[in-house]
C-alpha cells in the first residue's frame, strides 16, 4: 500500500512538473528546475490531500497583493490545467501561492514582494538560523542555493502557522519510508526542528518532518 502511494505520489510530482514547465518554456520565463521542483511538491501535497483544509489560509490582503503579481495569469493556467487533470478543485490560495513561487524565484518583482506579507521577518530568521545550524553540523551549505531557500521558506511559513495553531498535518502515509530512504534530508528536518522548538517550545510531528525533508531534498539532489 505503502509502496503504491509513493509511486502515485512521485508520478503525480512528475506530472506537474511536466506541466509547470510547459507553460514557463512557452512563456520564456527564466525559471530554474530547482524552483519548478518546489512547487511541485506543494501542488502534488495539495492535490493528494484533496485540498483537506490542512492549509493555512492566506489573508485577503496577501491574495489581493498576489493577484497583482506579473506571474499570477499564468499561475491561474497551470492550476485550471491540474485541476481537470485530476478532478479536484484547487483553492484560490494555491493560484497565489504558484504565482509567488514564480515571482519571487525570479525576482520579478522586488516592490511587490517588500510589500507582501505572506512570509514574515520570523518565519525568515528561523529559516537562516536552521540553514547555518545545517551548515555547523552536518556541512551542507544551503544558503548558496538560493531557489532553494527562497523555497524552504515558503513551505515553511504555512507550516509553522500550523504548528503554533495545534493543526499540524497528520495524512503522511509516507512518512516512515521518507524518514528511512531520505536519511540526510531527514536529519536537515530534524536540525529545523531543534531550533523550532527554542523558538516555539513546539515539535513538528514526523508526517509534517517528512514533508519538510522532501523540500530538503530538492536541495540535496
Amino acid at each position: 500500500m505503502v509502496m503504491e502511494l509513493e509511486e502515485k505520489f512521485k508520478l503525480r510530482k512528475a506530472e506537474i512538473f511536466a506541466t509547470i514547465k510547459k507553460y514557463v518554456t512557452e512563456a520564456k520565463m527564466d525559471i530554474s528546475d530547482t524552483v519548478i521542483d518546489n512547487l511541485s511538491i506543494h501542488l502534488a501535497l495539495s492535490i493528494t490531500r484533496e485540498l483537506s483544509g490542512s492549509y493555512i489560509e492566506m489573508s485577503s490582503s496577501q491574495i489581493e497583493q498576489l493577484k497583482q503579481a506579473n506571474t499570477y495569469q499564468i499561475s491561474q493556467l497551470i492550476i485550471y490545467d491540474l485541476s481537470k487533470k485530476y478532478d479536484v478543485k484547487i483553492s484560490e490560495d494555491d493560484i497565489c501561492y504558484c504565482a509567488m513561487y514564480l515571482s519571487n524565484m525570479t525576482l520579478l518583482d522586488l516592490d511587490f514582494f517588500s510589500e507582501c506579507d505572506i512570509i514574515d521577518q520570523e518565519t525568515e530568521s528561523i529559516t537562516l538560523e536552521a540553514v547555518q545550524e545545517i551548515n555547523n553540523r552536518l556541512g551542507l551549505n544551503l544558503k548558496k542555493n538560493d531557489d532553494f531557500y527562497q523555497g524552504l521558506s515558503m513551505h515553511f511559513y504555512p507550516a509553522i502557522q500550523r504548528l503554533k495553531n495545534d493543526e499540524q498535518l497528520h495524512d503522511n502515509v509516507l512518512a516512515g519510508k521518507i524518514k528511512t530512504e531520505n536519511e540526510t534530508e531527514y536529519k536537515c528536518a530534524m536540525i529545523l526542528n531543534d531550533v523550532v522548538k527554542e523558538h516555539y517550545h513546539k515539535s513538528f510531528n514526523e508526517d509534517e518532518l517528512a514533508y519538510i525533508a522532501l523540500h530538503f531534498g530538492t536541495a540535496l539532489r
